[in-house]
């Protein structure tokens, strides 16, 4: 393992640093995809479609609407997935309160498929947070956090409090 002291100088972040730490952010989130990516190829999905069941089973009925504003991508990307995920049974879409609303809500399918792709990345991190410290991992989320627009943690915030 490379010494992390020696990759990042925190006392002295010049523009050689930053780029170790968006390596680091490269292969990390490379590696931490790699599992659930190679579980969808097998299904021919990718990692759009792993986005929409993950926030679809996050909250229950989530609208169309909220969806696009978490995810942040067009309607139209958003349709080509959305439909393909309905038509072979993995989320159901609904009428809401008004007719324009439209309420999504994963199958037993949709939830089984959530389940065994959250698992997987669930299980990588509790092997690499096992020998971390509250203070290690209180700061790490920090950091996540922090690196979110000022307008997404307010989403983030909603999602989970």
């Amino acid at each position: 393992m490379a010494d992390l002291n020696k990759l990042l100088t925190p006392l002295f972040l010049n523009e050689k640093e930053i780029r170790k730490i968006i390596e680091l952010m490269f292969f990390a989130y490379r590696d931490f995809t790699s599992g659930p990516d190679a579980l969808l190829e097998k299904i021919d999905f990718g990692r759009a479609h792993h986005r929409v069941i993950y926030f679809v089973g996050k909250k229950e009925k989530i609208t169309i609407k909220e969806l696009l504003s978490i995810l942040q991508i067009t309607k139209q990307s958003l349709s080509r997935v959305l439909n393909q995920l309905v038509k072979e049974k993995y989320i159901i879409l609904s009428i809401g309160e008004d007719k324009r609303t439209k309420n999504l809500t994963l199958t037993k399918k949709g939830h089984e498929l959530e389940n065994e792709l959250s698992t997987i990345q669930i299980e990588k991190i509790k092997k690499i947070l096992k020998d971390s410290d509250e203070d290690n991992i209180s700061g790490f989320k920090t950091l996540l956090y922090e690196m979110i627009d000022d307008k997404n943690k307010i989403k983030f915030d909603k999602l989970n409090y």
